[in-house]
């Protein structure tokens, strides 16, 4: 049996507005920065204390650390700026992008220090954090940049709304196309399930096309030639209509992947080439709607966030349900449940409400009620132990 959940601080909706963002310092996990209507970050310890406050010119868009969580970068909306706040310093530097072509996405790299700069115009900025030198590689897309997605082999995934996928080296050189029926959304890099390991470490590509369709495509494969002008071919899986739209996916063990949809409902598939486009596991867990799944490997478990709560699930047996999160807000309206993820040094579960009231983290065996229309951050004792342990 663990201990009882501890609140450590909360930080209220008056000091960063509503509609709430947050992100976790990667590598030490000791930092949170949030952000509301305010136009405000506020990066905080585990105290509680207010390490730093970063006055924005216009609402966040979005707020990433780099991989060792030195440094946080944000972009707001039509802005050319990007925010970099060094953990080290606690010193905010701004570099700015063409005018009039605003940042639409970053997206840190996984092995080395480049800030990748997606803009409204389809062109990439690689940013070189040690030496402050910003390569731009222009008209890379016809249209804005929607996602983008790094490897561990230092390969940069690109999305546009002029329906294409590009990847490219972290030097800029275009590596491959690919061309997809509707603009792809929310890219990840991993690995399908083969019985020969391809070029690289993670050689598939996976993105969200349109809003009903997962589209996976192999880089690297002998099929497909670098930089060809026609594209290459991706594999695309369809699902049944009364799932509704992919609301998240995630991948996890040996090339499966679990998807969650907008009508409650998550499958759990596999990239093996015998096997793929067949359900290996259905459950409705949701009744009204899904908006985001999480996958702890540490712990073996998955989470499904939709109306009226979380649902824990085995990730061995996803018909087991290891236990429910009900969500007392007070009120009726859940549909504006965001997203809830994984801390980066320990298996707990955070959810985000984004007019929110709240944001807690919590062991998954517990549950902490929501009592003040607030954004709270709760941390468990395990939790901080299993951080003290994971820097040993």
């Amino acid at each position: 049996m663990t201990a009882s959940p501890k609140r450590l601080f909360a930080i209220s909706l008056e000091e960063i507005g509503d509609r709430p963002k947050f992100s976790w310092q990667t590598g030490h996990g000791t930092h949170i920065a949030a952000a509301g209507s305010l136009n405000i970050i506020t990066i905080r310890n585990r105290q509680g204390d207010e390490i730093a406050s970063i006055p924005l010119k216009g609402p966040c868009l979005q707020m990433s650390w780099d991989k060792d969580g030195d440094t946080l970068a944000v972009i707001t909306e039509k802005s050319n700026l990007v925010y970099l706040w060094s953990a080290n310093s606690q010193k905010t530097n701004v570099i700015d992008t063409p005018a009039k072509d605003y940042t639409t996405v970053i997206s840190w790299s996984k092995s080395s220090p480049i800030l990748a700069i997606g803009t409204s115009r389809g062109n990439i900025i690689l940013y070189d954090q040690p030496t402050a030198k910003k390569l731009p590689l222009i008209g890379q897309h016809s249209g804005r940049i929607t996602t983008m997605a790094w490897s561990k082999d230092n390969l940069l995934a690109i999305g546009a709304n002029d329906n294409r996928i590009s990847v490219m080296s972290s030097s800029g050189t275009v590596l491959q196309r690919c061309d997809t029926t509707d603009t792809p959304k929310h890219l990840k890099f991993s690995e399908m399930k083969r019985e020969k390991r391809g070029t690289y470490e993670e050689s598939t590509v996976s993105a969200v096309i349109g809003k009903k369709h997962l589209g996976l495509w192999t880089v690297g494969d002998s099929n497909n030639n670098a930089a060809s002008a026609a594209g290459s071919q991706l594999f695309t899986l369809n699902f049944q209509d009364k799932y509704g739209d992919i609301s998240d996916y995630q991948w996890f063990g040996d090339g499966y992947i679990m998807i969650g949809f907008s009508g409650g409902y998550f499958i759990v598939i596999s990239t093996y080439h015998k096997e793929i486009g067949e359900e290996l596991h259905k459950t409705r867990d949701h009744k009204g709607y899904l908006s985001s799944i999480a996958i702890s490997t540490a712990l073996n478990r998955a989470a499904t966030c939709g109306n009226g709560g979380i649902k824990i699930h085995e990730l061995s047996d996803q018909y087991v349900i290891d236990s429910i999160i009900t969500i007392d807000e007070g009120n009726d309206n859940l549909s504006d449940i965001g997203q809830f993820d994984t801390s980066p040094t320990a298996p707990d579960l955070v959810k985000w409400f984004k007019k929110g009231r709240d944001t807690q983290i919590k062991n998954v065996t517990h549950l902490f009620p929501m009592e003040q229309p607030e954004l709270i951050i709760d941390f468990v004792k395990e939790m901080i132990k299993d951080n003290i342990r994971s820097q040993l």
